[in-house]
């Protein structure tokens, strides 16, 4: 396939339709602690969470990329503490992403498009904290194209994550 499968979604699957090739592969991540690179008041955010993604592509004849169809679930705790000790928040991205390639198998004219829930972020007492959803599709450079629906994180990504910060703070962290 051109270009190459992701092999961390491997080990894939493929067979041959009568006009091109499929191939459907799988990722499963977990990670606990790890840093965001958020910082609130001086404090390291940390994340424990999953990240579950199955992917379809489809070829042509040659093997030549024309669309991927991404389906994506995760989950995660944000806290404060590495151990998740503390005040935490809860955080969510339940989307599809859609790859297509308007030259087949040209990875320079693909184009990218969440359409769902991209990022939700809700506390204890808080509520909802930010909220990431609708349709948005972005150039291989993450130029964006379009966009319906709110985004603040792509509006002003520094402001939308200043909300978690603030969300913190309330919960007197």
């Amino acid at each position: 396939m051109q270009p190459a499968l992701n092999p961390t979604f491997g080990p894939w699957e493929c067979w041959r339709t009568g006009s091109g090739i499929v191939c459907d592969g799988a990722r499963s991540l977990s990670w606990t602690g790890v840093e965001t690179g958020l910082v609130c008041d001086g404090h390291i955010v940390y994340t424990t969470g999953t990240d579950e993604r199955t992917q379809r592509r489809f070829g042509d004849e040659a093997g030549r990329a024309l669309s991927t169809i991404q389906h994506v679930d995760i989950r995660e705790t944000l806290s404060l503490s590495a151990d998740g000790t503390g005040p935490t928040l809860r955080a969510a991205g339940h989307f599809q992403e859609h790859f297509e390639y308007p030259i087949p198998g040209d990875l320079s004219s693909r184009t990218d498009t969440y359409t769902g829930l991209d990022v939700r972020v809700t506390g204890p007492g808080v509520g909802l904290v930010l909220h990431d959803v609708g349709i948005k599709t972005f150039d291989i450079d993450d130029n964006v194209l379009k966009a319906h629906g709110p985004h603040p994180i792509v509006e002003d990504f520094e402001a939308a994550f200043a909300k978690i910060c603030d969300a913190f703070a309330s919960l007197g962290a």
